[in-house]
């Protein structure tokens, strides 16, 4: 049996902290920054960065996450927070919004 999913148009943020070497924290800012609908929002004086990634579902989402994730010059990713939005202009959309918290950092 074959079932059809009615998908209604999502928008993904998600807020991150990298971890880098720190002689190499240029380079990984770079590599965050060339990442479509990356942003840094912040850099610790310990070499951690904030950032955003936002993208249309999961997968592009994930996809985006494991680009950085994967740098030879970083350490650690940890999820801070992801929040998704239904774009339908649905005038109910605030009922489907979906917020998720990230409480322990993923290792």
């Amino acid at each position: 049996m074959t079932q059809k999913y009615h998908r209604t148009p999502e928008y993904h943020v998600a807020s991150l902290v990298a971890s880098p070497i720190l002689a190499q924290l240029d380079e990984v800012k770079a590599v965050i920054t060339a990442v479509e609908g990356a942003e840094i929002h912040a850099v610790s004086d310990e070499g951690k960065i904030v950032f955003t990634v936002e993208g249309t579902g999961f997968k592009d989402l994930d996809k985006k996450i494991d680009i950085i994730r994967v740098h030879k010059s970083i350490l650690n990713v940890s999820p801070v927070y992801h929040q998704v939005l239904d774009e339908s202009g649905d005038d109910n959309a605030e009922e489907q919004y979906s917020e998720v918290a990230i409480k322990k950092n993923k290792e």
